[in-house]
């Protein structure tokens, strides 16, 4: 007999388990990639070497491309916290700056590794970047319920100039600096766009 409990239990376990499959194959591309090369890999490798088929790998991601550019569930439980967290009294500025360096903190060496991918792939350095439109679109759903005081354009230039700074700082990244220095990058372009580009040292 099935009660809301069991029928809770069993959903929780499906979740898990897809969460645990669409990891499993992640992990398992982003490491042939780093071996051979993004184009040297194919998609009947990456399910034979996650031990999936070719059909469970189209469950999850569309192409060979999405793998390293959209969101999982952990990423995407990671965004929202980092909003969430921001003091109901901050401004919005300040809140997208906190949020745009938390992201970096958590999500650093991910975006390393898609820069090191893309330099090696014209395929994948001009495909197109879920990951900052998924970012785009949180953070205008989160700003326009936290800051209602403002109306949509003026929040959407806030959240489009914080991640065109992020979007700069991370193209100049030096891959072979240690991570602290990476993200002062990001940090450096935010507070300069924060105190003012006509600011800007001649």
């Amino acid at each position: 007999m099935h009660t809301e409990a069991s029928d809770s239990r069993e959903v929780g376990l499906r979740a898990s388990k897809k969460a645990m499959t669409w990891r499993a194959i992640r992990t398992t591309a982003l490491t042939l990639f780093e071996e051979r090369g993004f184009d040297a890999v194919t998609i009947d490798e990456i399910a034979a070497a996650a031990n999936v088929a070719r059909g469970t790998f189209f469950n999850y991601f569309e192409s060979k491309e999405a793998v390293v550019v959209t969101y999982g569930a952990h990423e995407a439980e990671i965004q929202r916290r980092l909003m969430e967290q921001r003091p109901a009294d901050e401004s919005l500025w300040d809140s997208l700056v906190a949020i745009i360096l938390g992201y970096l903190d958590e999500f650093e060496p991910q975006i390393v590794v898609h820069l090191r991918l893309k330099a090696g792939s014209p395929t994948l350095s001009r495909s197109a970047r879920p990951m900052t439109q998924r970012l785009v679109a949180d953070l205008r759903t989160w700003a326009l319920e936290r800051h209602s005081h403002l109306s949509e354009p003026e929040i959407m230039l806030l959240i489009n100039v914080a991640v065109t700074a992020l979007g700069t700082g991370v193209h100049y990244w030096q891959t072979d600096q240690p991570a602290a220095d990476r993200i002062a990058v990001v940090r450096a372009m935010l507070d300069h766009v924060g105190t003012g580009l006509a600011t800007a040292r001649r």
